[in-house]
């Protein structure tokens, strides 16, 4: 091979060094953050409280601090008698109402912010609760995971009865060893229009299975039709994002209203639930 053709040779390799170089610089997106909008996250039960009210801000979507509380706010509690009552900042962003609710009576929330933007949420009747007539536990017909969870093989199904009339909603939720499970996934939600009145046995309120020694809690919540729709379209996102091919999340349009500004509403729910719990030791 001949002199200028080693010369050609390495500058094409210089060059290439160097474009390979200029591909590994760091590119720097100016995104902008997007508007903020208050969230409004809270339940009143039957339940002795006290009953908590959280409020936060949305973030940037790639932010991955935890969501900004608002502090300072006035809260109130009013219900469709005479109740209007300002909730205790307990700490920041976190109001507390420390007494149960009364069946019958529909319940919403008045938010003033510290800047003065003045919030409402809808009325939400407190339902009478539907009992848990039994909860147990047995070895489930799957076959676990052994290399996920090798001990989870039992089984806890709950049995109730729905009340005649179409029209009742259910939230199913779990507490595993004094731990709520608090990922949408493993809520449940179901209505009872194909089962209006019956008698429901064994039913999966957590889609999962246990390890023996496990309390298992479940809570059986009975909410308006308003609070469904809005639980299932968090659970529906929950359930289908998590891929380059999904739809990007949308915002939840919840119960909470801005009077201050009509076009720009709060995110998240205010609801109120009759209140049913059952617990059970697997094993005992």
């Amino acid at each position: 091979m001949n002199t200028r053709n080693l010369f050609v040779r390495f500058l094409g390799s210089l060059l290439l060094l160097a474009t390979l170089g200029a591909c590994q610089e760091k590119i720097e997106l100016d995104l902008p953050e997007g508007e903020k909008f208050l969230v409004v996250e809270g339940w009143i039960t039957n339940e002795a409280g006290p009953h908590r009210v959280l409020l936060t801000q949305t973030s940037p979507y790639f932010d991955t601090s935890p969501q900004p509380v608002v502090s300072g706010a006035v809260v109130r509690l009013e219900d469709d008698h005479e109740l209007s009552v300002q909730l205790d900042e307990v700490e920041p962003g976190v109001y507390v109402y420390p007494d149960s609710g009364t069946v019958g009576r529909s319940y919403r929330l008045d938010i003033v912010l510290p800047d003065g933007e003045h919030y409402r949420s809808d009325f939400s009747l407190l339902q009478a609760p539907v009992p848990i007539l039994d909860i147990s536990y047995r070895l489930s017909d799957e076959e676990p995971d052994p290399d996920e969870n090798p001990d989870d093989v039992y089984f806890v199904g709950i049995d109730t009865q729905d009340p005649a009339g179409i029209g009742d909603c259910y939230r199913w939720r779990t507490v595993l060893n004094g731990t709520p499970l608090t990922d949408p996934l493993d809520m449940s939600l179901d209505t009872d229009e194909l089962i209006d009145g019956s008698y429901l046995t064994d039913i999966d309120f957590s889609r999962r299975l246990f390890a023996w020694g496990d309390t298992v809690t479940v809570i059986q919540d009975r909410i308006a039709r308003p609070a469904y729709d809005f639980l299932f379209s968090i659970r529906f996102q929950a359930a289908f994002v998590g891929t380059p091919f999904d739809t990007p999340p949308a915002p939840v349009q919840g119960n909470v209203k801005n009077l201050t500004r009509p076009d720009h509403p709060a995110r998240g729910y205010f609801g109120a639930a009759g209140r049913a719990r059952a617990t059970v030791v697997v094993g005992e």
